[in-house]
């Protein structure tokens, strides 16, 4: 509910230690510097290097040292390339090549997937995964990659069916379900991941949760993609330092809607919650939960000297990600594919502790709370800069709060209530304000934490 004014924000000389923890979930590129390494370092579950362009064994190492428990390596589920450019495939692309037959569902062509991308170096041949020996060959032939190169498990792009409900990949769907008529394609699916579970490498999957029923139960994770941001190029051209005139992209914030200009935080929230209910319903015990990867464009900043744009971190962009995310009790990660290090943000690393409730509430005025042991976050649409005044048993009774965002300590206002101002940022593509998240921690007197 609104209140008339927020409480004083407390002297920055009084600000007490904030809980931090190691970060849940990055991605990275397949050659990191030090600099990237050292980012990595600092969470738990790395996606990083493809099969074909594995991180270096120096960088795993040293990975390692830093503490990432889990690495996961890139694949895509259910094709190959075949290079028609004279570079040799791999050992078991090889094998699929001289048995395409009966080894794979398009052994005369067409390569949908090739040809849409404009690659004149390949073929793509999908895997008849209904074929037992194709999955037992697959499968020993990953599980030994993988543990040679030194990870723990695979990221799957392409993780579900509905590439087959595509018109382009029409013969392929035909072939399978002629071949396999007892034997959905989807349930194919699965028993290639229970396999490569059973020989102990960890799986994730990118949204298997669309074909949740079959997958779910025998994922370690699953991922989503652009649920909460997206970038896009909208043909925007500006004047970048360094670069001359070039075109470029914008963050998406409403990416579900129908209209992503006229859209909205609550349909945003459906998609979601279906999410969520999917896990719920059909998740295995070894089931870590969704990973919602999402997009970003860097904020296009002008200056005078030298005339032109700058590409500066999207905070807001990233922070709406995260608390979002939170909402749900679920682990998220942005990217900024213009400039990888503009994702480079504190936000991960904050430790909010267990949630209170069973799920998010609202705040009514467009904007939804969750509360956890050791803090909370804030998702909304306000379309001008509010005052919120926030009551709940888990706010402490007494002492300070910290708005990470603002990097502002905030007094309570009684016992268990707090007050804070939210002034949402402009998003350049509507013109209107950009939904906004936000994170507050609670002081946790406890001797090893950090400062912020």
């Amino acid at each position: 509910m609104a209140a008339a004014n927020p409480t004083p924000a407390v002297s920055a000389e009084f600000i007490p230690a904030w809980p931090r923890t190691r970060g849940a979930y990055a991605t990275g590129s397949s050659a990191p510097g030090p600099e990237e390494l050292a980012w990595l370092g600092r969470f738990r579950i790395v996606h990083a290097g493809g099969l074909l362009d594995p991180l270096p064994q120096t960088a795993i190492a040293a990975l390692r040292q830093a503490g990432v428990s889990t690495l996961l390596v890139y694949d895509w589920l259910p094709a190959t390339y075949h290079y028609i450019d004279g570079e040799p495939d791999d050992a078991f692309t090889q094998w699929v090549y001289m048995h395409r037959t009966e080894a794979t569902l398009n052994p005369n062509g067409p390569f949908p997937h090739c040809v849409a991308e404009g690659y004149d170096w390949c073929e793509d041949y999908y895997f008849d995964l209904g074929n037992p020996t194709v999955r037992q060959r697959r499968v020993n032939y990953l599980v030994q990659e993988v543990r040679a190169l030194g990870y723990d498990g695979l990221f799957f792009d392409w993780g579900n069916s509905l590439f087959l409900e595509d018109p382009a990949y029409a013969t392929m769907r035909a072939a399978y379900e002629s071949r396999h008529p007892d034997l959905p394609y989807d349930r194919a699916i699965a028993l290639f991941i229970q396999a490569l579970r059973e020989a102990g490498l960890r799986v994730q999957t990118n949204q298997g949760y669309r074909d949740a029923a079959a997958l779910l139960p025998y994922l370690d994770y699953d991922a989503s993609e652009s649920m909460g941001t997206t970038d896009m190029d909208l043909g925007r051209e500006l004047e970048v330092v360094g670069l001359g005139r070039v075109a470029v992209p914008d963050t998406i914030y409403y990416p579900n809607s129908p209209d992503f200009r006229q859209g909205s935080l609550e349909d945003t929230l459906a998609v979601w919650r279906d999410m969520q209910r999917q896990a719920e319903w059909f998740a295995g015990p070894d089931f870590h939960g969704i990973v919602h990867l999402n997009y970003a464009a860097p904020l296009w900043e002008p200056q005078t000297a030298p005339r032109g744009y700058v590409p500066r971190a999207p905070r807001n962009a990233i922070w709406y990600n995260y608390a979002l995310a939170r909402l749900f009790d679920q682990v998220t990660y942005t990217e900024i594919p213009w400039d990888h290090r503009l994702e480079r943000d504190e936000v991960y690393f904050y430790d909010l502790g267990t949630p209170v409730e069973a799920t998010y509430r609202s705040l009514g005025e467009g904007g939804y709370v969750r509360y956890y042991t050791q803090g909370l976050v804030l998702v909304g649409a306000w379309p001008s800069p509010t005052i919120l005044t926030l009551r709940h048993p888990s706010l402490p009774a007494e002492g300070i709060a910290y708005d990470a965002y603002t990097k502002a300590p905030l007094a309570l206002h009684t016992p268990h209530t707090l007050r804070l101002k939210v002034t949402p940022e402009i998003d350049p593509v509507t013109g209107h304000a950009a939904p906004t998240g936000r994170v507050i921690l609670y002081w946790v007197p406890t001797a090893d934490l950090e400062g912020p």
